[in-house]
């Protein structure tokens, strides 16, 4: 089993954090936006360690909730379920497979950000459900889930990953 935090990721998620922060207005065209942070969790999850997972989404939503937006706990408590069920299906799906991660991450994305909202519009502004919460919803979805294979890419490159090695003769 890996650890749960390395250099690399740390510095990763760090970075996403300032860019997820610093740049949301100019990354949410329509109401709708690339999470970077569903995204760095969906990528721990297929390529890192699946067995820590669950962990890994609780540590992001406590950084999220500490970072402000919500009232604390609702991120906590929306990653630490669907960190749970992604560990659940990307333990039994086949993790190599592109349309399989494509529906894994969309299912997260909308699984997490409808937890996110419901737990937001019940706890801290009762009524606040609307027509827009459900469109910046289905285009957040739809955005990361679009962005997904290029993120995928680029922590290919970040974290230096290489095919596994096929040995096709024994002897020579």
């Amino acid at each position: 089993m890996r650890r749960l935090f390395s250099p690399r990721l740390l510095s990763l998620t760090a970075l996403l954090f300032a860019i997820d922060y610093a740049a949301s207005p100019f990354l949410s065209p329509l109401g709708g936006r690339v999470d970077l942070l569903y995204l760095v969790i969906l990528d721990y999850a297929f390529f890192l360690s699946w067995e820590l997972v669950p962990f890994f989404a609780v540590a992001v939503g406590l950084t999220r909730d500490f970072l402000g937006g919500h009232l604390f706990g609702i991120e906590t408590a929306a990653l630490a379920v669907t960190g749970i069920l992604l560990y659940f299906g990307v333990k039994k799906l086949e993790r190599e497979n592109a349309w399989v991660r494509a529906v894994i991450s969309f299912l997260f994305v909308l699984l997490s950000e409808t937890l996110s909202i419901t737990l937001g519009g019940w706890l801290e502004a009762p009524g606040v459900f609307s027509g827009d919460w459900v469109a910046s919803l289905l285009l957040t979805t739809i955005y990361t889930t679009a962005f997904s294979p290029v993120f995928f890419w680029f922590t290919n490159l970040w974290f230096r990953r290489m095919p596994a090695l096929k040995q096709y003769e024994l002897f020579r």
